[in-house]
């Protein structure tokens, strides 16, 4: 799939990740073989209300339905193989959708006139939206905005080099990507206002909240995180607020397989037919976040369970043969940047980048246990910012007092809050005048 692709399709990864974990709603029980599918197609086209725009329908309803997506194994070990590409790993049913209002990722069934309005507006909006991102990263180049340092950006594009690696267009495909990622901060936020909830909450994670508070949650006292920070993450892994990581997968009966299943080219090819089905495979994080192989307590609300597993700068050769291997499975290099910081990114055996500043590694929790931003190499480079975002909102809690409590209202209003969710609208948050 070629990058305008990936532009263009940059929401389905997140909503298609936790969506359907067995398999495709087959739109009939016809096989791909079937001369009888391209009928069935028809007919299912035909049940497709009739003011969806015909052009959605073709390439958003139907290859919704002819997509498989399946949960794969959970992992022993926090990677994944650089065959899963993330790359190609979004779906064709979303081809055209570029990015998503929440209301999209959060409803997702694409039959569902909610998402076919939303889809279609932000359709309508997305060239406008990449005008606006490329404008103002023109701005931050040209020196237009006061203090361009302050953004984002502005190091994107010192360590972006000649553009070889790290061009302008992957500058505006992160920007797109972000909106994904913010909106699972919604549904983080969520997750810790019904867990810190006075009635109905979790008493456990309300008790550990006043003992990480109450004592000094900023001091490490030579630990890798604080214990906040430790606190922090234990809601993340049991919030999970993205339940996977999604690849592609190759159909081996494709031409070019290194095997030989009796079959030379995809069967959409051999029988003529208009459709190819799609598949995907989803390395779960919420699941491998429970596995008792990582934990002995894996139900049990623990933030003191980190101080005892490997960072990433832990992970070298030596660990690396400590679990079986003949050498690492990612060669360890360093980066540095190119933006007059001392600084530079690294990668552990396992192929989690990590920070390096003035000599000090960063710590990043490397393993399997820890899986709600992903393994390895496909592990989300933000963890460390969003850690510290929930900080802040928990410091902001504390200070001020702040206590959540259901409403209890008849019909709450529903709210889509991130890929896959949409909740009640039920708890409300007060603090003392």
């Amino acid at each position: 799939m070629e990058r305008r692709m990936v532009l263009a399709a940059a929401a389905a990864s997140a909503a298609s990740v936790i969506s359907r974990t067995a398999s495709a709603a087959d739109p009939t029980t016809a096989s791909p073989a079937s001369p009888d599918l391209a009928a069935a197609l028809a007919r299912f086209r035909a049940a497709i209300p009739s003011h969806f725009d015909r052009t959605y329908v073709e390439n958003a309803v139907v290859p919704f339905f002819l997509t498989s997506v399946y949960e794969g194994e959970r992992p022993a070990l926090p990677m994944i193989d650089v065959t899963l590409t993330k790359e190609n790993a979004l779906p064709h049913d979303l081809c055209t959708i570029g990015e998503s209002f929440n209301t999209v990722l959060a409803f997702r069934d694409v039959t569902q006139p909610i998402v076919y309005d939303n889809y279609m507006t932000v359709r309508a909006l997305l060239d406008f939206l990449k005008t606006w991102i490329d404008e103002r990263l023109d701005d931050i180049t040209s020196a237009r905005i006061a203090n361009p340092e302050r953004t984002i950006a502005w190091y994107w594009l010192k360590n972006a080099g000649d553009g070889t690696h790290f061009s302008k267009k992957d500058v505006v495909f992160e920007c797109f990507h972000n909106f994904v990622a913010f909106s699972q901060w919604g549904n983080t936020i969520f997750g810790i206002m019904s867990r810190l909830s006075q009635d109905g909450g979790d008493p456990d994670i309300r008790a550990a909240f006043e003992k990480t508070m109450s004592g000094n949650p900023d001091d490490a006292s030579g630990a890798p995180y604080t214990p906040l920070e430790m606190f922090v993450m234990e809601l993340f892994r049991t919030i999970s607020p993205n339940g996977g990581s999604i690849s592609s997968i190759s159909d081996t009966r494709q031409a070019g397989s290194s095997d030989n299943y009796g079959d030379s080219v995809s069967p959409y090819v051999r029988f003529g037919l208009p459709y190819e089905r799609n598949g995907y495979i989803i390395s779960p994080h919420t699941s491998t976040s429970f596995d008792p192989r990582h934990w002995s307590n894996p139900r049990q609300f623990d933030p003191g369970r980190y101080r005892d597993v490997p960072t990433s700068a832990e992970v070298d050769e030596a660990r690396s043969k400590q679990v079986g291997f003949a050498k690492c499975p990612f060669d360890l290099t360093t980066m540095k940047v190119n933006d007059g910081r001392n600084a530079a990114m690294a990668n552990s055996a396992f192929g989690t980048v990590f920070g390096v500043v003035d000599g000090k590694p960063l710590p990043v929790c490397d393993y399997a246990g820890f899986a709600p931003f992903g393994f390895g190499y496909r592990r989300c480079p933000g963890e460390q910012l969003t850690i510290q975002v929930f900080e802040d909102f928990l410091r902001k809690v504390w200070r001020d007092k702040i206590t959540f409590r259901s409403l209890n209202l008849p019909n709450p209003r529903r709210v889509p809050i991130g890929p896959n969710a949409v909740i009640e609208d039920n708890i409300t948050f007060a603090r003392p005048s």
